[in-house]
């Protein structure tokens, strides 16, 4: 049975008042938990659909009931979330334009008159925005057939403040070419290209953002603005209103202000005269739309308003005004911005429950003075997380229910293993293929198919709903996906452009300079074209690109550029094969001592393996799965493994460990997880705990933070061989550590470690299999990994919804600082603050309270005792501190989808690995994250730090890691691999055909003795 079944038999417990009969009317469902509110809610609506506007206090839950109204049935284009609209009103960055697609969306959904769950956080619903009369004025459709001029057709799109851009990549861009027109509509997942035919519209299809391919063809598509701030219709009257205000005010600001005020203004009026949409477009939006409306407004007296626990939502709305209104404030004082409407850009919190009716869900009871229920309703849903991966708990409460004639339900998405489970405590439950009659069932217990992600008891019905989440400790909570966040493959780094240096397998080092056609033999083609010393010139054809690299080296040294004729380059090509035969013939010898050590092979999947893979709560990337695919592979040898996993921060890498680790484990073999931070190995423990717990997987911890009696149990236990698997920092290469049967070490940022542990790794490396995980491989290692000296698998897709981190680097301004802390916390998110300096941690602490009074400021760095520290962590965690002021113990290990903004202060002490670590902790959500550099320009900086920092900044894409790598490949050198210098052969020829030249073998797997 699906789970639109289930919500709706439980949902049909508690109905919700239909339009018309009790118009305006506000009910409370009281004493339910956070776990039932979806699923009850999903219930109502699938029974009769309606517009409905959910309303939470932060990010972090409306993603959530996103996706449980999801997995309860409620189909993907009847939810939609709102995201904040005015983030940059903080500051003068470009629009969200991937954020204000889902907005505009949303808004558009509320405006029409078909059923809908939209989900906003209580400050994105305080936004005014566009009447529902002009989204629906401006708003128009396409469909074949239609006749429209190309030109009036680009017309109407800038007038919708669509940008040009070619190609189109994200929404709010279109581009022309002729007769065909590209346009990525705001709120579809991919753009669409119109196909004209003279002024008639002859096709519409959709395409993928990245390959440019057809993916199929579209009936119709209805263009919606792509700002909520649209251009005035009369400018010349809105500029003569506008200098008006500025006579006004430019009188009471100091001389200074004054100017800047004026100088601003003045640079907006000639954009509003020009007619062109600019990204300050949004601080006149109070002038442009003196009738903008809040979203409630949109829905009209036939829809619903859901408050998500009404206090809460009220906190956080307070908290967003006065964060606002601090910032525009201070804007204005400042001369960026007119202050006479700085107030008038959110509607006040009572607005949330203003003429429509309204369903209050809370386990709180309470309620703010705007809202008093007309009728409470005493639901009593209690949850069972408590129970989550406890197997003696949850025994002993099924036990309690049963007793008490409840009708004790089971749904799951793995039938099969739910009925090994509860036949090791007794429990034989029946299968049920439908819940229409819930209330009809008599006491007992049922399996149904579908996972609500959650389970909770209704005492008052006797009814008890158990999900994945309670009997294995996880459950399977996806969100949609979204076409247009693919990003480019990592190879796009190696793309040619005129200028680049390339290097021909027979002719040597020359410069591109681009495409050039010639005729031949009567026919024109396009050929690469080369130039060589002396002007020598060498036009390739296409079908020969296999013949030409592009030159890649370490340095920014520009390479001597070789003759056309002669024999240089066959000279520089045996020195540079003799250099590597030296060194290749040490790493031989290493590698192949490997060969020689055979193991017993790993065994194909247990059924249990296909049981643990299935609860992994996400869709695997493509990348994701062939890493898992080599893994396996490797471990099916007769040879000890030794790969490198490269993967951008957030992408996955430890899911392929978790897999490898289970595997082992299943195999009879120990697994050692080396982490290079305490609290890495402390948030891999609770992954680890979280994934493998339910399969009776005995998982210990080795770290700073254990008592001297655990880690003597420890030990014991590694020993007897009674733990499984062991988590732990440098530690686990003590020799006091002895295991009975370790068989795989996976060793987490490799590149953090010292000398000596790099030294034992590598003796370990010759009998146990090694999986090393990396974002940014240090240079030897990445050297190594393009030289095939070391397996090598890359993990480059982004999940689904992830969007590129906003880099900026910048002088450090104690206003900056303040603008971004205030954007994130109006947006109800958490920021992350760098300074790594323990002794001056607690006085930037200080500036930071002073500079942001609302915000609440956690500090945490390595010298802090475990009582200390383990607070501030877990409340930052939990959503109870705003702002984490810490050194770089953050660098690996904290995983807080809600954090999206990072700050790092003197960003130019900190190396381009470090940097992009620290980048790494935000962006891990379908928000778009920012992180900010500062450095403070008094202080002189060396070349490699400006270089740094131009590198963190230029690659801010999506699978930017093995990138940056590169370029610090580039910045620091390859270094020495086993004691031999490999630079001079790698600048004479380049890195790629330093390995075309190798007289060995490309792979390790065929080195044999």
């Amino acid at each position: 049975m699906r789970a639109a079944d289930w919500s709706r038999a439980l949902g049909e417990l508690f109905p919700i008042a239909q339009p018309g009969s009790a118009s305006r009317r506000t009910v409370a469902w009281e004493s339910i938990c956070g776990e039932a509110r979806p699923v009850l809610l999903a219930g109502a609506y699938l029974a009769s659909p309606r517009k409905t506007l959910v309303i939470v206090p932060n990010v972090d839950r409306a993603l959530k009931w996103q996706a449980k109204l999801l997995l309860c049935g409620v189909s993907r284009e009847s939810v939609r979330t709102l995201p904040n609209g005015l983030t940059a009103l903080f500051d003068d960055d470009p629009p969200e334009f991937v954020a204000l697609s889902d907005r505009i969306a949303a808004l558009q959904a509320l405006a029409d008159d078909d059923p809908v769950i939209v989900v906003a956080t209580a400050s994105a619903a305080l936004e005014r925005t566009l009447p529902a009369h002009v989204l629906r004025e401006v708003t128009f459709t396409l469909n074949p057939g239609v006749r429209i001029e190309p030109q009036a057709l680009t017309r109407r799109l800038l007038k919708l403040g669509y940008e040009h851009h070619e190609p189109v990549r994200l929404p709010g861009h279109f581009s022309r070419r002729g007769g065909i027109i590209d346009v990525f509509v705001m709120g579809l997942d991919c753009p669409v290209r119109i196909e004209m035919f003279g002024n008639e519209v002859e096709s519409l299809r959709s395409f993928d953002s990245v390959t440019q391919r057809s993916i199929g063809k579209v009936p119709g598509v209805s263009f919606a603005p792509s700002r909520e701030t649209l251009l005035p219709s009369d400018s010349g009257q809105f500029v003569d209103m506008l200098r008006r205000s500025l006579e006004l005010e430019a009188a009471a600001l100091e001389a200074t202000y004054r100017d800047s005020l004026i100088e601003h203004i003045e640079e907006d009026v000639r954009r509003f005269e020009s007619r062109e949409y600019f990204d300050r477009l949004d601080l006149y939006r109070p002038l442009i739309h003196p009738d903008a409306c809040g979203v409630v407004d949109l829905i009209g007296g036939d829809g619903l308003v859901v408050l998500d626990e009404p206090l809460e939502v009220e906190i956080a709305a307070l908290k967003a005004q006065e964060e606002m209104d601090q910032a525009l404030k201070s804007r204005s004082s400042r001369g960026e911005m007119l202050q006479g409407y700085v107030s008038d850009f959110l509607a006040p919190v009572e607005h949330l429950a203003e003429n429509v009716p309204v369903l209050a869900m809370g386990s709180m009871n309470a309620y703010p003075d705007w809202l008093t229920p007309d009728e409470r309703v005493a639901v009593e849903a209690n949850s069972l997380s408590s129970l989550h991966g406890s197997p003696t708990g949850l025994t002993k409460s099924l036990k309690q229910w049963k007793s008490s004639n409840h009708r004790i339900v089971f749904a799951t998405d793995q039938a099969n293993r739910s009925k090994a489970v509860l036949a090791k405590v007794d429990f034989f439950p029946q299968p049920v293929e439908s819940l229409d009659g819930l209330g009809e069932l008599k006491p007992g217990v049922y399996l149904s198919q579908g996972n609500l992600a959650g389970g909770f008891a209704l005492p008052q019905h006797q009814v008890t709903v158990v999900t994945d989440a309670e009997l294995f400790g996880v459950a399977r909570l996806r969100l949609p996906q979204k076409r247009f966040l693919e990003g480019s493959p990592v190879t796009t780094l190696l793309d040619l452009k005129a200028g680049d240096f390339v290097v021909h397998i027979q002719f040597g080092i020359g410069r591109y300079h681009g495409l050039a056609k010639r005729s031949v033999d009567g026919v024109e083609k396009e050929f690469l074209f080369l130039e060589y010393a002396a002007g020598d010139k060498l036009f390739v054809p296409t079908d020969q690109l296999d013949r030409v690299q592009k030159y890649l080296n370490p340095g920014d040294i520009e390479p001597k550029v070789n003759r056309l004729r002669g024999t240089e380059w066959q000279k520089t090509i045996s020195k540079a094969r003799e250099d590597a035969r030296k060194v290749a013939a040490e790493l031989i010898r290493l590698y192949a001592q490997r060969t020689l050590v055979h193991r017993r092979q790993y065994g194909p999947d247990t059924p249990w393996q296909q049981e643990m893979e299935a609860t992994f709560p996400w869709v695997e990337t493509p990348s994701q799965l062939a890493a898992i695919k080599d893994v396996k592979r490797d471990l099916a040898q007769a040879w000890p493994m030794d790969r490198l996993i490269c993967g951008d921060v957030g992408y996955g890498k430890t899911e392929v460990a978790l897999r490898a680790a289970f595997k082992a484990v299943q195999d009879g073999r120990q697994v050692a997880v080396m982490c290079p931070t305490t609290i890495l190995s402390e948030q891999h423990f609770r992954n680890f705990q979280e994934r493998l717990g339910p399969f009776d997987v005995k998982i210990e911890l080795l770290n700073r933070f254990r008592k001297a009696s655990e880690r003597r149990e420890t030990l014991a236990m590694l020993k007897s061989g009674d733990a499984e698997i062991v988590i732990g920092t440098h530690a686990l290469l003590s020799q006091e550590i002895v295991f009975k049967n370790l068989g795989l070490l996976i060793v987490d940022e490799e590149q953090k470690f010292g000398v000596k542990q790099k030294e034992t790794l590598k003796k370990l490396r010759v009998e146990v299999d090694v999986l090393s995980m990396s974002a940014t491989p240090i240079p030897r290692t990445l050297s190594m990994a393009l030289m095939d000296l070391r397996q090598m698998s890359l993990i480059n897709d982004p999940p689904p919804g992830r969007l590129p981190v906003r880099t900026v680097v910048r002088p450090y301004s104690a206003e900056s600082v303040r603008e971004a802390i205030l954007r994130e916390l109006s947006r109800g998110g958490q920021v992350f603050y760098v300074f790594n300096r323990v002794q001056g941690i607690y006085h930037v602490a200080e500036k930071l309270r002073k500079l942001v009074p609302t915000a609440r400021i956690g500090v945490g760095h390595g010298q802090m005792a475990e009582s200390e520290l383990e607070p501030v962590m877990m409340g930052f965690l939990e959503g109870e501190i705003d702002v984490l002021l810490s050194t770089t113990i953050i660098e690996n290990g904290l995983d807080i989808a809600n954090a999206n903004t990072l700050i790092v202060e003197n960003a130019d002490r900190f190396g381009l690995s470090q940097l992009y670590q620290l980048r790494g902790r935000v962006g891990r959500s379908d928000s778009q994250a920012y992180a900010l550099f500062f450095f403070h320009p008094v202080r002189d900086m060396d070349d490699d730090a400006l270089a740094r920092l131009r590198a963190i900044q230029e690659f801010a894409d999506l699978g930017a890691g093995y990138s940056l790598a590169f370029r610090d490949l580039q910045i620091r050198g390859a270094g020495e691999i086993l004691g031999t210098r490999q630079h001079g052969s790698m600048a004479s020829v380049g890195n790629r055909n330093l390995r075309r030249s190798s007289p060995y073998p490309r792979s390790t797997s065929q080195w044999r003795l």
